[in-house]
Formats: structure tokens, sequence, C-alpha cells
């Protein structure tokens, strides 16, 4: 039978202390935005609890959308064969809005587990959104353990992208770190591909934002910071030469439309925390950032720009989201328009 667990800060932290412990317990939910963690530890609580020699015998693993109530409870009731636990995984089953017919049966399933068993319910291509106010999420949080793992913040992913390029034998310094996030962004998953490849071009020890620049790829929001600081100085060219580049890539254009928006907003802010003479720390609270360097970044990019221009601009990024949500609208000839229109503006220097 499941038995209570103890509090801890929160169910990662708690997933966290059972591997250290190797008291690993009877239910877990893990999922999050950070693939690289969810896996990273999933892998560690299977290994930590099935012997690879028996691992045929005492490992189970259903889809969430294809399981039925008696493929989990047969493998529930199942013992372990040559081995003390045996682990079942359901992957992308939302046990808060499972089917009918076995959504009634979960909390019989998990308050009743036997010792044996370490059920884990994995969220990889669905969002994990706990329904706190069901009975279900009360017994959970009572006798399992709900793990969500988000994307690092900054003094997290500094040493543990120096750890990895240590791995090359190459050094990165903390600036060149946080260049890497601002042009990679903060997905463990995609950073190692980018850390691998900044490692392998760099011909000396230190790795540069040369290497960087050379061989790593842009995440959507720094490439708009490209788009938006050509429109400043006056190079739609250059401008509608990044947005069909986006668009080849297969970027949907209100996906892109959101994304500039959302870009000229932070800059209309940090042109306001600017001009009232805020701090730096004024400027990352505004932009809902912990990153010094995305901040200057912003800040920098907004300089360059009239405040009025920025305010034009918000109204036409309002007017493209109307027209682009207009039935039988060509979207990416919207943001053609756009683009053609914030340009204009900036040359005209007539703004609201």
């Amino acid at each position: 039978m499941a038995k209570p667990r103890k509090k801890a800060p929160n169910g990662a932290s708690i997933l966290k202390q059972d591997l250290k412990n190797h008291e690993i317990g009877q239910l877990y939910l893990i999922g999050g935005e950070e693939s690289y963690l969810k896996e990273h530890y999933l892998k560690k609580l299977i290994d930590e609890t099935v012997d690879d020699t028996f691992r045929d015998f005492n490992y189970e693993e259903f889809e969430g959308n294809t399981v039925t109530l008696d493929q989990l409870t047969n493998a529930i009731d199942s013992y372990p064969a040559m081995a003390e636990r045996r682990v079942v995984v359901l992957k992308d089953l939302d046990v808060f809005k499972a089917p009918a017919a076995l959504k009634e049966h979960l909390p019989d399933i998990f308050s009743d587990l036997p010792d044996y068993i370490c059920l884990i319910v994995y969220y990889d291509t669905i969002e994990l959104k706990p329904d706190k106010r069901t009975k279900l999420y009360t017994l959970i949080n009572k006798v399992g353990c709900i793990a969500e793992f988000s994307e690092l913040e900054r003094h997290d992913l500094l040493p543990w992208v120096r750890r990895h390029a240590a791995a090359y034998q190459k050094h990165i310094a903390d600036d060149t770190c946080d260049y890497l996030l601002f042009l990679c962004g903060t997905s463990m998953t995609n950073l190692l591909t980018e850390i691998n490849k900044a490692c392998s071009h760099s011909v000396t020890e230190e790795v540069t934002r040369k290497d960087i620049d050379a061989v790593c790829s842009k995440v959507l929001d720094a490439v708009i910071f490209d788009l938006t600081d050509a429109i400043a100085v006056a190079r739609f060219d250059r401008a509608l030469t990044i947005l069909h580049d986006l668009l080849a890539q297969k970027n949907e254009p209100i996906v892109l439309l959101s994304t500039i928006a959302r870009h000229i907003q932070r800059m209309y802010a940090a042109k306001l925390v600017a001009e009232s003479h805020g701090s730096e720390k004024d400027l990352m609270e505004v932009l809902d950032t912990k990153s010094p360097y995305y901040a200057r970044k912003m800040r920098d990019s907004a300089r360059t720009m009239e405040l009025g221009w920025l305010r034009t601009a918000l109204l036409l990024c309002g007017e493209a989201d109307i027209s682009m949500k207009t039935t039988g609208t060509d979207r990416e000839k919207v943001l053609e328009l756009l683009l053609l229109r914030l340009a204009s503006e900036q040359k005209a220097g007539k703004h609201l």
C-alpha cells in the first residue's frame, strides 16, 4: 500500500532526495518544459530501481493514449522476478484528464500500490498541469511525488555549461556563456548540441564568441533582435531577408508576429526604464528576466529606437494581428507589409 510522503519544498526536491537516499517511492509524476532534466531523472529512477540483468521481467512501459485498465492493473499486480522492485511507466497519460473508464479507478490504484511497485507517470509530449482542486491531486500529493522540471536560470546554467565544455577540455568564460544562452536559448537539450558544435570548432582551449557565431544556431528570439536592429538602421532589405529565412524554416506567421510584437513591447519597456533613469535591476524586473546580459542587450537595442516609434510599432503590430486573423488574408504578406510600415515609420521619424 502506498505510504504518505514527507513534505519537501517541491516535488523535484523530493525526487532528488529519494535518489540520494536510495529510498525510491511508489508513485511519481514527472513533467515540465525542460526535457533534458525530465529524461535524466526518469532514467535515474529506473536505473536505481531495476537491475539491468532482469530488466525485461521487471520493467513495463505503456503509452497513455492506448493503455487499458486491465493492462495497467495486471502490470501493477505482477510480482518482480528475482528482484525486490518493479517499475511501470505510463507515458503521456494526463491522469487529471484520463478517459472516464480509467480515471474513476485511478484513486484506488494510486492509494493501494504494492510496496514492490514504482509507478511513473511521465509527461513527455503533453503538459503536466496538476488540477489542485481535485481529490486526485490531494491523494497524489499525499502518497506520491509530482516533480516538475522548468528550464534552469542563468546561475544554474552557467556552471552546467562550463562542466560540459570541460568534458571537451575547453574553457568558456561567463560572458561567453551568457552570449551562448542569449543566442541559443536555455533548453538544456538544445544547449548540449550547441556546446558540442562550439567546442568542436574551437582550435584553442578557450571557446569564443567567434566559435559560437560560426557554428551555433540562433533561437527565434535572438533572430528577432537582428530583424528589429536592421529596421533601426534603415536596412529594410536585411529585415525582409531575415523574415523570408524564418518563413522558409517553417515558422508559422502568427508565431513570428507574436514574437515580433513581444520583442517590441520589451524594447518599449526598456526605453521607459532608461528614460526614468532606472537601474539594471529595475530593467531585469520589468523584463521578467534573471539574465543581466539579456537585459543589457534589450537596453542597447531600445537605445537606437525613439519612444514614439516604439509606441507606433506596437499599434501596427496590433493592426497586423487583426488583419492576420481575418479569413482569407495572406499571413506572409501581412508580415511583409508590417515590416514595410515599421521601416517607413522609422525613416519618416514622425510618431505618436
